[in-house]
């Protein structure tokens, strides 16, 4: 029997008799300043993991699914500082997907090329990187490794143990060698695939602040997706999965709004969708369990009880709503920090981190320029060009960014200490949920910068950063 327990979102405890695997651990309320897990997570439900587990396996790189802090909670033992190798991090396997795509600065996410730099930074001394498509022997246990169609490594896992066989797919993109895989005739029996329910932000939303358009069509891709990968892996039962948070800021701002234009398809969604393609489908949350043995996969008494969650509800709360207005992007509200350097200082600092990057590569090739506008804790607003060739910074003068467009050149708009806050490595580029409006990804290139990671776990974990 194989007995899987919800950590929340695609956080899931596999016991197999010998082995404890723990995958993706995110294991904190919240993630960060912006998102929390949605259900919440049951008091004492961590308590499941204190004997310790053999193995963690990440599918990928993301902060979601990654989340270095939960690992610094997971070997937290009082008589050992910090200094030394924690006593569970030598005898527990890390288990990681690596290339062979190449490294990209400003991959979505951040961090994916310092995986390892963070587990060993943690005291994790047992590293397995993967190639997607290998397989892996953890004593009674066998992970078959699928590869996504993404741009950074990303794997989803089959976990066969015995007489069951689980499949966790987090937020991989189906890939065509994938279904060519389960399309052979000794293709494996899936009892239980967890299969995402695709919820991708639609464009603009976040970055320039637009209205939602054609919900219609970014519904139907997502049905789409989800049906091509529950038609692939025909498990006998499907669990939508891989989305167990939405964005609650940090209590001074309402970011509803967030929860009701970026998730095209939820779980409680795509459960409905199974009804009507006739496939065998449940949920799950956070402190439920979930025995696999036989062909059969049943919910069963764990921290929390097999009805215990009322998903149509739970769901509601991040709904798809084309009514639900996009507010514009306001500085006054949109923001977070206190700014104490200069404007002048802040862009400073900013023009020195965007060299070597592939913003910094383009506009030395095409002599692109960009109009960025800060607004000061002052109340007022002022513009400058920035040319990553010559490393100048020109104030234009007063009022936003767009004014000041005399040429089609990209251009960001940010509060002082906004940008001060990432700066400071205070603020995790990846979570920082519309606190900008920008056309142009000079702010990724910078804040996806491994240089920036490892400044920001080196602040999480209370050492001084590096450089």
């Amino acid at each position: 029997m194989m007995r899987l327990t919800s950590l929340g979102h695609a956080a899931v405890l596999i016991e197999t008799g010998e082995r404890r695997i723990l995958v993706d651990p995110w294991l904190t309320q919240r993630l960060d300043r912006f998102w929390e897990h949605h259900p919440a997570l049951p008091d004492g439900l961590l308590d499941i993991l204190d004997g310790g587990v053999d193995h963690i396996v990440f599918s990928h790189h993301h902060f979601d699914h990654h989340h270095f802090p939960s690992l610094a909670r997971i070997l937290e033992d009082t008589e050992v500082d910090f200094d030394d190798s924690p006593h569970r991090a030598p005898e527990t396997d890390c288990i990681f997907p690596v290339g062979p795509v190449p490294p990209r600065f400003t991959g979505s996410g951040l961090g994916h090329q310092a995986v390892a730099w963070t587990l060993r930074r943690l005291g994790f001394e047992r590293l397995t990187p993967v190639t997607p498509g290998s397989t892996v022997h953890l004593g009674d246990t066998v992970l078959h490794t699928f590869v996504s169609d993404v741009t950074f490594p990303e794997m989803s896992i089959l976990v066969e143990s015995g007489d069951a066989s689980v499949m966790l797919c987090g937020d991989a993109i189906l890939h065509e060698s994938t279904v060519r895989h389960f399309a052979r005739p000794d293709a494996p029996r899936i009892d239980v695939a967890f299969v995402p329910a695709h919820s991708m932000s639609p464009p603009g939303v976040l970055t320039e602040r637009r209205p939602l358009a054609d919900t219609e069509a970014m519904r139907a891709r997502a049905v789409a997706n989800f049906d091509r990968y529950v038609t692939t892996l025909n498990a006998t039962v499907t669990i939508p999965s891989s989305f167990g948070w939405k964005i609650s800021g940090d209590g001074e701002t309402d970011y509803s709004w967030c929860n009701r234009t970026i998730f095209p398809l939820t779980p409680y969604q795509a459960l409905g969708r199974l009804r009507e393609l006739g496939r065998g489908g449940l949920l799950w949350g956070p402190g439920q369990v979930l025995e696999v043995a036989g062909g059969t996969a049943e919910l069963h008494n764990g921290p929390h009880a097999p009805k215990g969650y009322d998903f149509e509800a739970v769901y509601a709360e991040v709904t798809l709503d084309e009514a639900t207005a996009v507010p514009p992007f306001t500085p006054e509200r949109d923001r977070c920090g206190h700014q104490t350097r200069s404007a002048e200082d802040l862009l400073a600092d900013l023009m020195e981190r965007l060299v070597g990057t592939d913003f910094w590569y383009r506009a030395i090739d095409s002599g692109a320029t960009h109009t960025i506008s800060l607004y000061l804790d002052s109340g007022t607003t002022d513009s400058y060009l920035l040319d990553p060739v010559t490393g100048r910074i020109v104030h234009l003068g007063p009022g936003p960014a767009r004014r000041h467009l005399t040429q089609d050149t990209g251009y960001t708009e940010i509060a002082a200490d906004t940008l001060q806050a990432m700066l400071d490595s205070e603020l995790l580029y990846g979570s920082a949920y519309g606190l900008w409006a920008s056309n142009s990804n000079l702010l990724s290139a910078v804040f996806h910068q491994p240089l920036h990671y490892t400044r920001h776990v080196d602040q999480m974990l209370g050492r001084p950063a590096h450089g």
